[in-house]
């Protein structure tokens, strides 16, 4: 083809190229696109002023090829430039300049900006309110985009809110109903359900296929998606087999629209897996697992769910105790995360806990605090306000630490879990009295027992504030602080506090239990002893 043209001829050129370039995006051969798209986009810049619509639709298209690439900072830059002339070209074109915010705004939440991908929706949704009706459908479509944001953002009540305000909108728009109603109820329901709400999101649903169910057939991808998210609800609820049934009816439906395999096969194959998983047939769900991993990877290997069922396919065999096999999942796991969704630091800091909690239960210690330690770095850095992750990691780093004999290190790293739990949570937290009574066994390793005995009575007296009076718990602080008055050689206060340890056991232990006959002992050999020193 020449590249060089008359004027005269060069507009159906430019269409060609345009043609070919969408054709060869289809085919996913996105470089060879963009070649097309860019040849067009010179030719534009030749004939055009530089601030012409027609260029902007170029470097918008050039823009949705880099993005499907993942090359998110080069998008974002092709957009920008498509909205500046957007703004200048079009300034009485609402939908235009509306739709240029929203590819932005697109971008930004694929690199995890979520609130600057907010401000741009917010600014698309005002550009749509100040030139439609309160009804109009860009108004939820506006704000189903928001909610979206949300909800990635695991912020669930603002996302519900956005949806909630869609559907009113969609609701007025279409009083008669329609598909985009459905798609709404959808969304509601499906934060419900993480939200435990699961009555209410089961409504949401069925009130969905009640509306899908009158614009397409019973075989229909649309239905069998709505029955996924039935029984994914009904999984939550316990039903198992109900929870079964539906999605068993999705699969086949499913496999009958994709015969070879699609992504949403896979994730219905998931919640398939799901469901055995809680029956506790842990095999038949690694084969479901093991479909919908192969169809993620083969129809959608960028798919968020795929890191899902392959840390699932990880936590059963971790309950096998196939601790090799799982780490492997639990590797392609953070690995698909790190490639696809580098912005998703929350995901990917529960990934490498995950990893270093599988290999300290292998007894690698030095590996599993390297996991722990990564995993802390990202919490710490971006979710300094997860006290509860952060203090997670710092609390298997210590037990790393102490299993490995590096007692100075779990003291340090217990002693900061134990000041952000103090300052973070109720002073009636149990979660406090469990790090004192290991600071206390830690000391007790290293034979620092005036520090150790400190701790184990600040854990004892916590306990009895909180805990019934004959708790079982109490009756343990009082045999850890006899046991440290032995190591102080102190058989006095030793024998009185397994004394009160043995009437708080035989209040709540089976008079068989294993520490009520421990203490009996210790009672009897230090009444002994000092018998033994008054003859």
């Amino acid at each position: 083809m020449r590249k060089n043209c008359d004027a005269t001829n060069y507009a159906g050129i430019v269409d060609t190229l345009i043609n070919i370039a969408n054709v060869l995006r289809d085919q996913e051969k996105y470089n060879e696109a963009i070649e097309f798209q860019q040849q067009a986009l010179m030719m534009r810049e030749q004939h055009y002023p530089s601030d012409d619509v027609n260029i902007a639709c170029s470097l918008s298209s050039i823009a949705t090829i880099l993005n499907k690439q993942r090359q998110y900072d080069e998008a974002l830059e092709f957009y920008q430039r498509a909205l500046e002339i957007y703004e200048k070209s079009c300034p009485s074109n609402p939908d235009v300049i509306a739709n240029g915010l929203i590819d932005i705004a697109d971008i930004l939440n694929q690199q995890g900006k979520y609130e600057e991908a907010i401000e741009f929706q917010q600014r698309a949704l005002t550009i749509r309110e100040d030139n439609y009706s309160s009804c109009h459908e860009k108004l939820a479509d506006s704000l189903n985009r928001i909610g979206e944001i949300r909800f990635g953002q695991r912020k669930y009540d603002l996302a519900l809110d956005c949806y909630q305000r869609a559907l009113s909108v969609l609701e007025r728009c279409f009083p008669c109903g329609h598909v985009d109603i459905a798609r709404s109820l959808q969304h509601i329901g499906i934060i419900l359900n993480v939200q435990g709400k699961h009555d209410e999101a089961l409504d949401f649903h069925q009130r969905a296929m009640i509306i899908y169910q009158q614009y397409y057939p019973s075989d229909h991808p649309t239905i069998a998606s709505c029955l996924a998210n039935i029984g994914n609800t009904l999984t939550e609820q316990e039903k198992y087999d109900e929870a079964l049934d539906f999605c068993q009816r999705a699969v086949a439906i499913y496999e009958q629209y994709y015969p070879s395999g699609h992504s949403n096969l896979a994730t219905c194959l998931a919640y398939i897996g799901n469901i055995l998983t809680d029956q506790t047939k842990y095999d038949a769900a690694l084969d479901v697992y093991y479909r919908a991993v192969a169809f993620y990877k083969k129809y959608a290997p960028n798919h968020t769910d795929m890191v899902t069922c392959l840390n699932n396919i990880a936590e059963v065999l971790r309950g096998q105790r196939k601790y090799d096999e799982a780490l492997e999942f639990q590797q392609q796991a953070l690995t698909v995360l790190k490639s696809n969704s580098p912005s998703d630091r929350l995901r990917i800091a529960r990934n490498l806990k995950n990893i270093g909690n599988n290999l300290f239960q292998q007894t690698k210690y030095d590996e599993s605090v390297d996991f722990y330690q990564q995993a802390l770095t990202l919490f710490e850095e971006y979710y300094p306000d997860d006290h509860i992750e952060i203090t997670d990691c710092l609390y298997w780093i210590a037990i790393n630490f102490n299993r490995n004999f590096h007692f100075d290190l779990a003291i340090e790293y217990l002693e900061r879990c134990l000041l952000i739990n103090e300052a973070s949570l109720s002073p009636k937290d149990l979660v406090i009295t469990n790090l004192l009574n290991c600071l206390s066994q830690v000391h007790t390793t290293r034979d620092e027992h005036e520090v150790s005995v400190l701790y184990e009575q600040n854990c004892f007296l916590m306990r009895l504030k909180i805990l019934p009076p004959d708790h079982e718990d109490i009756g343990h602080s009082l045999s850890n602080i006899g046991e440290i008055y032995e190591n102080l050689q102190n058989p006095t206060l030793a024998l009185d506090n397994y004394q009160q340890a043995l009437a708080i056991y035989r209040k709540c232990l089976h008079p068989w239990h294993d520490e009520l006959w421990k203490m009996q002992s210790n009672i009897e050999r230090l009444l002994e002893e000092l018998e033994a020193e008054a003859d």
